[in-house]
C-alpha cells in the first residue's frame, strides 16, 4: 500500500500539505485534469494534479468542484501554484476543510508529470514488497507441506496474508478446518475446487476485492492443502475399507451406529438415514467410490449381489434424510452417470429396512440404458414415492406401538410358513423358497430368466414353485393371489 504521506516525504518534489484528509489515504493512480467534474471517470484512490484553470480566486464553484471528487473518494488534491494561481485559493481551501479532502502545495519549479512519475514509481516499489512478500509466504507454505503440517494452520497463514476467513469443506460440506472468523452462514463466499471431483473445497469469504499477490498466496495454499489432503493413498485406501465394511454392516442389519466410535469418536450420526443403491458400468462404479471422501459422505458399501448384467455393477449409499443431502448424493452420482433407487427412510439403526426397499426397486432401473445409451440423463427411482400403493399400505401399518408386529402379522398371513416370522420350516429352506418366490416376480413370471437367475434347472425351479403354492395355499397363476404374495414379501422387508 503507498500512502499520500510516502509521496509528500519525497524531498526533491517540495509538496506541501495545506488540508489533511480523514486518515493517511492509499493511492492507486495520478490524473491531471482542468475540469470541474471528472468524478464519473474516476474509482477511487486517484490524486487529482490541477492548476484551477477555469476558475478565478473567488468563484464559488470551487465548493463543486471539491463536493464531486470527495463523491468519488480520491486520495487529495494536489493544486499547482504559480501557473494560474499565485497561491491556493481560499474557497478551495475551504471547501477541501469542508469535504475533508486532502489537499496539497505543488510548487512551480516542480511540473506535474514529476509527481506522476514519483506515484508510479512508488507504486511499483509497494508492488515488488507484495510480491517478494507473496513468494515467501508461497515458499513457507510449500515447505509446511514437506512435513506434518495441520490444515488449520495452512488457512491461519492465507488469513494472515490476505486478510480473508477460509474453511476447508469436506465432500458433505462439513467444515473440516476453518479460520476464527469464517460463518457458514456468510454469503461472500467463494469456492476453490481442491481436486478434480470437486469433493474437498476451499471456501474464502469476503467482498474486498484481492490483490494479485493475495491470489496468487490462495493458489498456493490450495495446492498445499490439495496435496496434503490426499495423503498417503495406502492408508486412505485402508480408511476407506474401513468405513465401507462399517457401512455394510448398517445395511444388512449385522452392525451397530455405535461402532462408528472406532473409526471417528467425533463422527455424529443421523438419526435417520436413506439407502441409495447405485448402478451403471463397472468403471463409473470404481470412479464413484474413488472419488475423495470426509464426514458421513464416507458411508458406501459395493455391493455383495451379483451384477444384473454382464459390464454393470451396483454400490450402496448411506445419507442422512435431510433433502440437502440427498440432493448432493444423487448430484455426485448424476455426475458419474449412475442411476440410484433411493430407499425409504429408516432409524439408522433399522438401515437395513431402507435398504430392502431400494432393492425390492431395483428392477425398475434400465440394464441397457447405462451401457449403449449417451448421452443420457441418469434414473432415480424413489421407494416411499413410486410405489404409492405400497407405501399407503405401509403407513396403515405403522400406526400404533408396534408397527413391525402388526406388519410382520399380515405378512405371516400371507406367506404361512414362508414368513421370517415363522417357525415351521427350517430357516434355510424358508429364506430358499422365498428367495425362490422373488426370483420369479423379478423375471416377470417368466420361469426360464428365474431358473437361470437363481441358477437352478428349470424342473427344480417348478417343484419349488409347487411346494410354496401348497405351504402358501395360494396359486401363481391367480392375480389376486399373486399381488398378496408380492405385498407380503414387500412388507417382510419393511418389518
Amino acid at each position: 500500500m503507498v500512502a499520500l504521506s510516502s509521496l509528500l516525504a519525497l524531498p526533491h518534489l517540495g509538496l506541501r500539505l495545506v488540508q489533511a484528509g480523514p486518515g493517511d489515504p492509499e493511492l492507486v493512480w495520478v490524473s491531471t485534469t482542468e475540469l470541474l467534474d471528472l468524478s464519473e471517470h474516476l474509482e477511487g484512490g486517484e490524486i487529482i494534479l490541477t492548476t484551477g484553470l477555469t476558475l478565478d480566486g473567488s468563484d464559488p464553484r470551487w465548493r463543486d468542484f471539491v463536493a464531486s471528487l470527495s463523491r468519488a473518494r480520491v486520495a487529495a488534491i494536489g493544486f499547482g501554484i504559480g501557473v494560474n494561481h499565485e497561491r491556493i485559493p481560499a474557497p478551495l481551501i475551504h471547501a477541501a476543510s469542508t469535504y475533508r479532502v486532502a489537499l496539497f502545495e505543488i510548487p512551480l519549479p516542480t511540473p506535474f508529470i514529476a509527481v506522476s512519475k514519483a506515484v508510479a514509481e512508488l507504486l511499483r516499489a509497494d508492488e515488488l514488497r507484495a510480491a517478494r512478500s507473496a513468494l515467501q509466504v508461497q515458499q513457507r507454505l510449500l515447505d509446511r507441506s514437506r512435513g506434518d503440517q495441520d490444515p488449520a494452520e495452512v488457512l491461519a497463514s492465507i488469513a494472515q496474508a490476505t486478510g480473508r476467513h477460509l474453511a476447508l469443506l469436506g465432500s458433505d460440506h462439513t467444515v473440516l478446518a476453518s479460520t476464527a472468523g469464517f460463518s457458514a452462514e456468510q454469503t461472500d463466499v467463494e469456492y476453490i475446487a481442491l481436486d478434480s471431483e470437486d469433493a474437498l473445497r476451499l471456501a474464502v469469504a469476503g467482498n474486498t476485492p484481492l490483490t494479485s499477490e493475495g491470489r496468487s498466496v490462495i493458489a498456493a495454499g490450495s495446492m498445499v492443502l490439495g496435496a496434503m489432503l490426499r495423503g498417503d493413498r495406502a492408508e486412505e485406501t485402508r480408511e476407506r475399507g474401513r468405513w465401507e465394511r462399517f457401512t455394510e454392516s448398517l445395511l444388512t442389519g449385522t452392525g451397530s451406529p455405535d461402532s462408528s466410535a472406532i473409526l471417528n469418536p467425533s463422527i455424529e450420526l443421523p438419526e435417520r438415514v436413506r439407502a441409495i443403491a447405485l448402478q451403471g458400468t463397472s468403471e463409473d462404479i470404481a470412479e464413484w467410490r474413488r472419488r475423495p471422501r470426509s464426514g458421513l459422505d464416507r458411508l458406501i458399501a459395493p455391493s455383495s449381489e451379483s451384477p444384473r448384467a454382464p459390464g454393470l455393477s451396483l454400490a450402496w449409499q448411506l445419507c442422512a434424510d435431510l433433502e440437502t443431502a440427498v440432493e448432493q448424493a444423487l448430484k455426485v452420482a448424476a455426475g458419474h452417470d449412475l442411476d440410484a433407487v433411493v430407499g425409504r427412510p429408516a432409524p439408522i439403526a433399522d438401515s437395513l429396512l431402507s435398504f430392502r426397499s431400494a432393492q425390492a426397486r431395483l428392477q425398475s432401473l434400465s440394464l441397457t440404458a447405462p451401457l449403449y445409451t449417451a448421452p443420457r440423463v441418469p434414473e432415480v427411482v424413489w421407494a416411499d414415492r413410486d410405489a404409492p400403493l405400497l407405501e399407503a399400505l405401509l403407513s396403515a401399518t405403522s400406526d400404533g406401538a408396534e408397527p413391525a408386529k402388526m406388519r410382520g402379522s399380515l405378512s405371516t398371513s400371507v406367506l404361512g410358513p414362508l414368513s421370517r416370522f415363522s417357525t415351521e420350516l427350517q430357516a434355510a429352506e424358508r429364506a430358499q423358497l422365498s428367495e425362490t418366490l422373488r426370483a420369479v416376480f423379478l423375471a416377470d413370471g417368466q420361469r426360464g430368466p428365474a431358473a437361470a437367475a437363481l441358477g437352478i434347472h428349470r424342473n427344480t425351479l417348478r417343484d419349488r414353485l409347487t411346494r410354496i403354492e401348497r405351504l402358501t395355499e395360494r396359486s401363481l397363476s391367480d392375480p389376486d393371489d399373486r399381488a398378496e404374495l408380492w405385498f407380503a414379501l414387500r412388507l417382510e422387508d419393511a418389518s
